[in-house]
Order: C-alpha cells, then structure tokens, then sequence
C-alpha cells in the first residue's frame, strides 16, 4: 500500500511511541481491536505497515456487542471486507453486551469495556500459545484520555485516575495516545482509509459523549485553550508519580507483613497515609485472589475505614477492632497485627 506523505508523518508518530513505550516485543502476536470507526481503522492500516519492521503477527478482531442490529453488522463487514483486502488474518466474534450488563448489574458501556477486553486477551493468548508473547492494542488517541481524565475528575478520582489511559496496561497497548482525532481523521482521509462513524458517537446519552460535546468545548472557550494536550500532561505527570508510589507500597507490604500473612499495625503506621492505603488495597488483592466470591478491590471509603482503624490501633486508643468489607469480609485489628477473614467458599 503506498502511504502518502500526511499519513506517513502521522505512522511515524505512532511507531515512536511504540519505541519509546517499547508496546510489542518482538515476535509477539498482536491483536487489534477494531471496531470500523476511524480511529481503529487507522490503527489496524498502522499496525499492517509496521507488523514487519517490528517482527510480530498481527489479527484483527470485530466485536459485535449485540446492540445496533444492522448497522453493527454493517460495521463487521466494512472491517472484514479490508481485513480480506489486504491479507491481514481477521475474527468477527458477537457478544450480547446487553445481557452481560443486566447480569452483572452494570452499564452497557462497562459491559462492552469487559467484553471486549476478555475476548481479545482470550483470543491474544490462544493465538500466541506457551511460547510467543501477546499485546490486545486498541485505538483510543489523545482526545480519548482527555476525555477519561475530566470523567474522572468528576468521579472524585485520587491520583490514579488523573493518569485517564495509559499506554500500556499489562498486556493492553494504545499506541494512538500521543495523535489527535483530527490528525487521525485527516491521514485516514490521505490514505482513502474506508470506516464507519457509530450513530451512538452523536448521542449524549453517554457521559463520554457528553464530556465531549459540550465540557471540553466550554473549556476551550472559556480558558482560551484546547485542554486535550494540557490534560494529556498532567496524566503523564500523574502516571510517574502513582508509579513511584506504587513501587514504594509493594516494598512497604514486603516489609509489614508476617510470616503469618497478617499485618504489623505499628509498622504499618510508621508510613504516610499514601502509603498505607495503597498497601492496604494491595494486601486485600493479593488475598482475594485466593479466594472465588470475593472481590478484588476495595473502594476508597472502605480504605479510609481501613486507616482509620490502623491509627487508632497504632496510637493506642483501641486494642481490638473489627471492621466490614465488602463481600462478607472482615477486618480485625488484635494484638498489633491486623487479619483478613474471607468468609468460607459457598457461605
């Protein structure tokens, strides 16, 4: 395929991202997610020219989420159709978004966000098998993060959301992050690029849409700048810092914890509050894993909870305390140490 020079400029972009994030190791399978809108079309029309330069084999997938009848079968076959054009191996796969959200008792945007993500990895790994390594890359561009991180912002999110999308995520790569829609739109238009534009993009029934249409052009118009790359930054700033954060918490759990698997509520509390909560989300992780019913997070209240009781305990003004998590699980602060009791699979 011969790129043109705007579509080039714009492929150079994406690859140094790729390098300076180093996205795919060599060999890998990468699979991408595209769903017919112009962003993932460019990806993939990426992806395609580079899978040689970077030695790794590239699939496509399409997933149908059930919802937009004949126009998301349109979508799967505008994909399949430059799938089979040129020569890139290509897997439809439909999924009932709507009953995975009525099951899970969750929006049908966070329905789609684990559907996609299951199926993809799902695929990623069968592909790759025990020998090759895997990355499921996906299309979301500068705006996108810009968006995620003022969505956050309205959430109440701690210094973890403020990162909004990250460039790689575990085995999760976006390698758009550092291109603008209109940059994307224009190459694809320069290379003739065929793609479909989702009626649900228009809709203001989602928040995502609504932060799109109306908060950030406000913003623009009353600050008297385009925040996307300023908001960009301040993820960046907030990735190293929850980074280093991060690194210190896993250190801090090494050294608080028993041989017992309990915690040392007077170690624990020689840290800053940072700390302690990010050690205490991770304990609470590391032992839900172990377990089948309970979940793997805790929320920010219950970690305040959780803190409370470790000063309390630390400084002496209480020497047994108990405290509910979510799942049926109980936190019990006795003779220094602190103890996660799961309930019994099945209770």
């Amino acid at each position: 395929m011969a790129v043109p020079k705007k579509t080039f400029d714009v492929f150079r972009k994406i690859a140094s991202t790729c390098e300076r994030e180093t996205m795919i190791p060599r060999g890998a399978v990468v699979v991408a997610g595209v769903s017919g809108g112009v962003d993932s079309m460019f990806m993939l029309a990426f992806l395609d020219a580079y899978r040689e330069k970077y030695g790794f084999s590239l699939l496509a997938c399409h997933l149908n989420h059930m919802i937009r009848g004949a126009d998301a079968d349109l979508d799967e076959r505008l994909v399949g159709t430059y799938c089979q054009e040129q020569s890139i191996p290509f897997i439809p796969v439909r999924v009932d978004v709507p009953a995975i959200a009525k099951t899970r008792g969750i929006s049908l945007e966070e329905a789609g966000r684990l559907a996609r993500r299951d199926t993809m990895t799902r695929l990623a790994g069968e592909r790759a098998g025990a020998t090759r390594g895997y990355r499921v890359a996906f299309a979301h561009h500068m705006d996108d993060r810009a968006e995620s991180i003022l969505m956050h912002v309205g959430r109440g999110s701690g210094l973890a959301g403020l990162i909004g999308i990250r460039y790689v995520d575990g085995v999760f790569i976006r390698p758009l992050l550092d291109v603008r829609l209109a940059e994307i739109e224009s190459a694809a238009e320069a290379l003739r690029l065929p793609w479909r534009e989702d009626a649900t993009n228009r809709s203001d029934t989602f928040l995502r849409n609504r932060v799109r249409h109306h908060l950030l052009p406000v913003w623009k118009e009353v600050l008297g700048y385009d925040p996307a790359p300023v908001l960009a930054r301040l993820g960046d700033a907030a990735g190293s810092d929850e980074d280093a954060l991060a690194e210190w918490a896993a250190s801090s759990l090494g050294d608080v914890i028993l041989p017992d698997r309990t915690l040392s509520v007077s170690a624990l509390a020689d840290r800053p509050k940072a700390i302690i909560m990010r050690v205490l989300a991770l304990h609470y992780a590391a032992m839900a894993g172990e377990t089948h019913d309970s979940p793997h997070s805790l929320g920010a209240v219950h970690l305040e909870d959780l803190y409370a009781c470790v000063l309390r305990c630390a400084g002496g003004e209480a020497h047994a305390l108990s405290c509910s998590l979510p799942g049926g699980v109980k936190a019990d602060f006795k003779d220094g140490r602190l103890s996660l009791v799961f309930p019994e699979a099945g209770a």
